[in-house]
């Protein structure tokens, strides 16, 4: 996985750019709009928009604390609805399929485990229609 996004706290004074292996890659299109059943039966549907929503999970990585700042300014700089790019099955130097997605809102975790390992979760949105 590879993600690029615009470091806005300068916390660390990093480039913005992170890697790191995923084990959990889940991806969903969830329509996002309103349903209205009469008592006669007739339904009628208004359609807002659909959006792919993927949940992220990365293997355990043993972090220096300098990339530990990283993944922290990650989650502080987009924490807020900022748009930045994922590419969850490539690399900076061999991109697969680059997206600009958004995080939603409070779904960014960081899960700390034995010997300076850290795992990170999030979930990402991205409106397609």
């Amino acid at each position: 996985m590879y993600i690029e996004f615009v470091p806005t706290r300068l916390t660390t004074g990093g480039a913005g750019k992170l890697h790191a292996d995923l084990q959990q890659y889940d991806v969903d299109d969830q329509p996002e709009g309103k349903e209205h059943v009469a008592l006669s039966g007739f339904r009628e549907t208004t359609a807002y928009r659909l959006e792919r929503v993927a949940v992220c999970r990365t293997v355990p990585l043993q972090l220096t604390p300098a990339q530990l700042a990283e993944w922290r300014e990650f989650a502080a700089s987009v924490a807020f609805g900022e748009y930045f790019t994922l590419d969850a099955l490539g690399t900076e130097a061999a991109p697969d399929d680059p997206q600009t997605v958004q995080l939603k809102f409070k779904s960014f975790k960081e899960k700390r485990l034995p010997g300076r390992f850290f795992e990170f979760s999030f979930t990402t949105l991205q409106v397609v229609a």
